[in-house]
């Protein structure tokens, strides 16, 4: 009996530790499968039935048996954490964004250029005439605040034959000085745009430069009836195809010069009007609105 009794003792021992190594296997990673259990005694199973009142070899031997070579099971490899940016649903790296170029700066408005329009000049378009001898620049200028800006120009013309002249006499050849209101035009042809009205001539269209005459300074028809001596035709090409009528000596004081126009230029001086090119005189007429003047210096 204690013999059969110390033979069941170590089975059991056996099957325990056999169940241990086999938790233990299965504690290391579940991939990996735990060794079969042996089922024939091994020369260390046998060594340990010599006795059962000392601490038994088998269990020292069952350990070895579990860590044999190739019963041990592998290491679990830790999880690989791919980077996010190899992830197909996580967003791009803002790193990898080229950087933005900056904006390129705005090159600079130019500034409009401005008009030296005598002090005390308040009209909103002034007709900016700068002599030199019987030469002239004339210029398109309109208010801004408190300052004119160029509109139209310069353009090359003329003036009176004899310059200009702060006192201005009928048949001097000069051009008078000031700043004068400009009125309605006329001319061979239509009217090519003028804003303030517009006259058509023909052969008894005429100005009147008599100074003795009550009707000096003025625009008549022929015939003449006595009425006058002396005055200009107006029925006058090229000179007089398009032509403005300058409002100077609207008072008509005898003597003080008569017919000053605003017309086309013939490439010289005039009798005293002011004239430039007549692509630039259908420009500048065309601009104007009532209340324009014409500065002349």
């Amino acid at each position: 009996m204690s013999r059969t009794r110390n033979r069941t003792v170590p089975t059991a021992v056996l099957a325990a530790a056999t169940a241990l190594g086999l938790l233990a296997a299965a504690g290391c990673g579940a991939d990996q499968q735990a060794a079969p259990p042996t089922t024939t005694a091994s020369p260390t199973s046998t060594a340990s039935t010599t006795t059962a009142a000392t601490p038994s070899p088998t269990t020292t031997t069952t350990t070895t048996t579990t860590t044999r070579p190739g019963s041990t099971a592998r290491a679990r490899p830790k999880p690989s954490h791919r980077p996010s940016a190899t992830r197909s649903s996580a967003k791009p790296s803002t790193s990898s964004r080229p950087a933005p170029k900056p904006s390129p700066r705005p090159s600079p408005t130019p500034s409009a250029a401005t008009c030296q329009v005598p002090a005390g000049v308040t009209a909103s378009q002034v007709v900016l005439v700068t002599s030199a001898g019987s030469s002239a620049t004339v210029r398109a200028c309109r208010r801004s605040g408190s300052r004119y800006l160029l509109s139209l120009g310069p353009y090359a013309g003329h003036v009176g034959r004899n310059g200009v002249s702060t006192a201005k006499r009928e048949g001097d050849l000069r051009t008078p000085v000031g700043t004068f209101p400009l009125r309605g035009g006329f001319g061979v042809r239509a009217n090519p745009g003028l804003a303030v009205g517009w006259f058509r001539v023909d052969g008894r269209d005429v100005w009147v430069d008599d100074s003795g005459s009550s009707l000096y300074n003025t625009h008549q028809r022929t015939p003449v009836g006595g009425r006058w001596d002396s005055a200009e035709d107006l029925l006058n090409s090229p000179a007089y195809d398009y032509a403005q009528v300058v409002g100077y000596n609207e008072s008509r004081t005898p003597g003080l010069g008569s017919a000053i126009f605003f017309h086309v230029d013939l490439g010289h001086g005039t009798a005293g009007c002011v004239s430039v090119p007549a692509g630039a005189l259908l420009a500048v007429m065309q601009w104007e609105r009532p209340g324009a003047v014409m500065s002349i210096r």
